[in-house]
């Protein structure tokens, strides 16, 4: 009897691990709401295998060592950032590769020294957003007994950054290659990122520091922030080539939405990002991915729905729950 009831606690413990969580919950954020693979894709042995130690590595080492090293948020941002310079620049190099800015419809807009500074810009923004702070947010959010403690040993960290860092091996586009000197300067940026992450975000953990109770109104108005700015920002982005703006106005108004939400959402908020106004959020950068992914489904990908009704239900859940799964504090 004791063996029977012991049991399904620790299936239950061992399916909602936070370590499970991450190395599930990124590959889907970073593909599947990109529309990039196929839902049904993403369950393919082979194919989930790698998301998982691009994706799902990724987001386990920056969520471990912002945790570890006593980062606030604006570390783990920063490292997101990084993450972002790491997929892009040097395992998948869509920053260089001039098939993909012609699939995406921007062609050599603002190629500069091998570089599609636009794509480049969006693509970092999308990553640090969503494949690294979304996917960390959610799973501190499912999974509130592990808020305080590390996810992983020290050993299985260093497996982690083990596993992420062969990914070019295993993927990297090398027939794409860009000069030498081009790769170097990207992994010195990723360098000069994580270097910044430290000096900026060893500090408090309290990025919006607690209001006075009094002042704690729901800020009702995030999600739909949070919505308008990745809606300005995509749109911008897939527009800005056929404006005839110079190549550094139109990346700059691209990224003008990402500006006006990191500086925007932070003044507004009442609460810290692990708080209910965090997952405001986050539930409207979902629900931005929803519309985002069904669009896609409408031109033929009818698979994507798949994507848009786990995005919707996660949403869903999240909000329903904001005021209980949602904490201030480190």
């Amino acid at each position: 009897m004791a063996q029977s009831e012991v049991r399904p606690g620790r299936l239950r413990r061992a399916l909602t691990s936070p370590v499970l969580l991450i190395l599930l919950l990124a590959p889907f954020f970073g593909e599947g709401l990109s529309g990039s693979s196929p839902p049904l894709d993403l369950v393919l042995p082979w194919h989930l295998a790698f998301m998982v130690a691009l994706y799902g590595c990724g987001a386990l080492v920056c969520r471990e060592v912002a945790h570890r090293c006593g980062l606030s948020f604006s570390g783990l941002v920063l490292l997101g950032v990084a993450y972002a310079v790491w997929e892009e620049a040097i395992v998948d190099r869509y920053w260089f590769l001039p098939q993909f800015w012609e699939d995406s419809g921007i062609g050599t807009y603002s190629v500069v020294w091998h570089t599609n500074v636009l794509l480049a810009g969006h693509l970092t923004a999308f990553h640090t957003a969503i494949s690294i702070c979304a996917s960390v947010l959610v799973v501190e959010w499912l999974v509130p007994r592990a808020r305080h403690r590390p996810w992983v040993g020290l050993p299985g960290l260093v497996l982690a950054g083990l596993v992420l860092a062969v990914t070019p091996v295993i993927y990297g586009e090398f027939d794409q290659r860009p000069p030498l000197a081009v790769l170097v300067v990207a992994g010195a940026v990723l360098v000069a990122v994580v270097v910044c992450a430290f000096l900026l975000g060893r500090r408090g953990r309290h990025d919006v520091p607690a209001r006075p109770a009094g002042e704690r109104t729901p800020r009702r108005g995030l999600g739909l922030l949070a919505f308008g700015c990745a809606l300005a920002h995509w749109v911008l982005t897939y527009t800005v080539a056929d404006s005839g703006l110079a190549w550094p106005l139109g990346v700059a108004l691209s990224l003008l939405p990402v500006a006006v939400g990191l500086v925007l959402v932070p003044r507004l908020a009442v609460t810290g990002p692990y708080g209910s106004d965090g997952v405001r959020v986050v539930v409207g950068l979902l629900w931005f991915f929803v519309a985002l992914v069904l669009l896609v489904a409408l031109v033929g990908r009818y698979d994507m729905v798949l994507s848009a009704l786990v995005a919707a239900w996660l949403a869903r859940w999240l909000y329903s729950r904001r005021a209980t799964i949602g904490f201030d504090g480190t």
